[in-house]
């Protein structure tokens, strides 16, 4: 009985590292802490984003397989803002309640100024007792030619990020 429970447990472990090889690393204790950050996680948001630009809500969902999609109050563009898109990302987790992300959406041309890419990286923490979200992060804006992934571009803008898990 002992050895079929540990061969359980080492293609457990097995088949959680080949279905997310960039996270777990059997040879570190991290696997648990880490599963338990994609339960924590995987949500909706209710979110408040703060900066030199003002304030605005927002919408985040995080889903279990890394990836996430953002909308905002203020997609539309105001007076100093252009209109923009969704973000779509993904995201990874680098401990039992933190993640980092990675998102791209587009600026859409105006009048005054053609299309962009639009790039955000975060760093967040969850509590999941609480159900609340906060994060820093920064906002990067690259030419349609431009690799946002791979090219560089100052960081002009950084924000904050707090927010509440939507439940049912």
């Amino acid at each position: 009985m002992k050895t079929r429970n540990a061969f359980a447990t080492l293609t457990i472990c097995v088949l959680s590292a080949l279905t997310i090889p960039d996270v777990v690393n059997l040879h570190k204790v991290e696997a648990q802490p880490i599963n338990d950050c994609r339960k924590l996680v995987t949500g909706t948001y209710l979110t408040k984003l703060s900066g030199a630009f003002g304030s605005f809500y927002g919408i985040t969902t995080y889903t279990e397989d890394g990836n996430f999609v953002a909308s905002a109050s203020n997609q539309s563009g105001g007076p100093s803002l252009q209109p923009f898109g969704l973000s779509q990302g993904t995201w990874k987790c680098t401990s039992g309640k933190e993640i980092t992300a990675t998102g791209l959406a587009f600026s859409y041309p105006t009048a005054k100024l053609p299309g962009n890419f639009i790039r955000s990286d975060l760093r967040a923490t969850f509590d999941l007792k609480a159900g609340i979200v906060q994060s820093t992060g920064t906002f990067r804006t690259f030419s349609l030619k431009a690799n946002p992934l791979n090219d560089y571009a100052p960081v002009p803008v950084t924000f904050t990020l707090t927010g509440q898990r939507i439940k049912p």
